[in-house]
């Protein structure tokens, strides 16, 4: 049979799931076998439509995964049910890198995926966008299986600070370089409890954009040493204000950033007069300050600092009247 004749009965099989009121299993073999690469170690199913939990509990039984280190299902439609059965594969044992993105995943397949032997060599986990809120964040960051993460990302899955918590408390965690948690609602306290974790000292890039952080929250990773490596550092769209950019301009532990992120964050002049005045932020090459009205003086100030030298990024200048250039582009920029 042709490639393209195979191909083509796969999506045969794939409409075809329900006839006359009855479900019929589909071979998702052709599926895995158009999206296999790198010698069967790299399968990201980008082309196949919406497999949806059924066709994710028969990818975990195809013995073509076997070799699979790079495993990619982005917005399939899964539920714990399809998380439940990528746990119990018995193929799916060499996956380094697993991508869960955008599903419908909650803390009981979590807690599933946290139980299973299949995902002891994952360095890479991506549940941007499912559903496992704390309980399931306590069963990933607790679980042996996912002692050698090196990146995660757990972005809009409603982990809250106990969700936080969990993260900061687990040696499980100490491998972390990467941690990816916007939109969580992790506030102030969970921060803190980021900021004090004796596990995250490796971390150097975070990201905690959307989690109603304020100037409390940054005063808490004074001393810290989870940000002592941090060459990334993303807050937008928090409430940070002049007060938190001061303290943040002043953190010692920040002298290694190179991006720093403060989208949206209530910041005027007087918050840009400080970043420009800070004698430790000598590393930083990316300073994203859209969506805050520092004027004209808070934009000079950045862009003749001796310290902020390295800035390579444009410094936007707005004010309170030019509310309309936020939405356009703002004024010329310096």
């Amino acid at each position: 049979m042709r490639r393209e004749t195979f191909i083509s009965f796969a999506f045969v099989l794939l409409f075809c799931l329900v006839w006359g009121g009855h479900a019929v299993a589909f071979d998702v073999n052709p599926l895995i076998f158009r999206d296999l690469e790198k010698d069967g170690t790299y399968l990201k199913m980008q082309r196949s439509g919406s497999l949806k939990d059924e066709g994710i509990k028969a990818l975990a039984r195809s013995p073509l995964v076997k070799k699979v280190k790079t495993l990619g299902l982005y917005s399939h439609d899964m539920t714990d049910i399809g998380a439940i059965a990528l746990s119990k594969s018995k193929y799916l044992k060499k996956v380094t890198d697993l991508s869960l993105y955008n599903n419908n995943v909650t803390s009981k397949g979590m807690e599933a995926l946290a139980r299973s032997e299949n995902f002891q060599h994952l360095t890479t986990l991506n549940l941007w966008k499912n559903q496992i809120g704390p309980a399931g964040t306590k069963a990933l960051a607790e679980s042996k299986t996912f002692a050698n993460l090196v990146e995660l990302d757990l972005t809009g899955n409603n982990i809250g600070a106990e969700g936080a918590k969990a993260i900061a408390r687990s040696e499980m965690m100490k491998n972390l370089k990467i941690l990816k948690i916007g939109s969580n609602g992790i506030g102030n306290e969970g921060l803190t409890a980021l900021s004090q974790s004796p596990y995250l000292r490796n971390l150097t890039v975070l990201e905690i954009s959307d989690n109603a952080i304020d100037h409390e929250g940054i005063t808490s990773l004074e001393n810290s040493s989870a940000i002592t490596n941090l060459l990334e550092l993303n807050l937008r769209n928090n409430q940070i204000g002049n007060k938190g950019v001061a303290t943040l301009s002043k953190l010692q532990g920040l002298k290694n950033l190179v991006n720093l992120d403060l989208q949206w964050n209530g910041i005027t002049a007087q918050g840009a007069i400080a970043l420009g005045n800070s004698r430790t932020l000598i590393n930083l090459k990316i300073l994203d300050l859209w969506g805050n009205l520092i004027g004209d003086d808070g934009a000079l100030s950045i862009t003749n600092s001796k310290t902020l030298k390295n800035v390579t990024n444009t410094i936007h200048s707005f004010d309170d009247k030019d509310v309309k250039g936020l939405q356009f582009g703002g004024p010329e920029p310096y």
